[in-house]
């Protein structure tokens, strides 16, 4: 059996630098906004390979999301929060990293699941990349 044991984010949304323990069970629960849906969206992206936009936070009862694969890598915040700041990392240079750890409890040995997304000041083109 395959057992998911950490996952690390670099750059995710609102997520800076976070390493996620897992144990044997697990319960994401918090208040809104604290990144439960987060957290399930960038396991989608590295067990899926999926970015694409209407298959982010179907957490969200009831209503469409807006969110898709350049609002977490930019780290988007809504609406003008702070003097016209609507997101933590746009209008820069910088890589996103996700990576999933597993235990292979047959063979007992670790492995990861991942992917980077490079994002350029310009707007341009997202360069994604997954790994093993």
């Amino acid at each position: 059996m395959k057992k998911l044991t950490r996952l690390l984010l670099i750059n995710w949304h609102y997520f800076e630098k976070e390493i996620i323990d897992f144990g044997n069970i697990n319960f994401l629960t918090g208040k809104n906004s604290a990144g439960k849906s987060t957290i399930i969206d960038a396991l989608q992206v590295v067990l899926m390979g999926e970015t694409r936009s209407t298959a982010f936070n179907r957490a969200a009862a009831g209503k469409k999301s807006d969110r898709d694969l350049k609002s977490y890598l930019v780290g988007s915040m809504g609406e003008d929060i702070e003097g016209g700041k609507t997101s933590i990392r746009a209008g820069k240079d910088f890589s996103t990293y996700i990576v999933a750890e597993f235990l292979d409890d047959f063979k007992t040995e670790f492995f990861c699941l991942g992917a980077v997304f490079d994002t350029f000041s310009d707007g341009g083109e997202i360069r994604k990349r997954f790994f093993t």
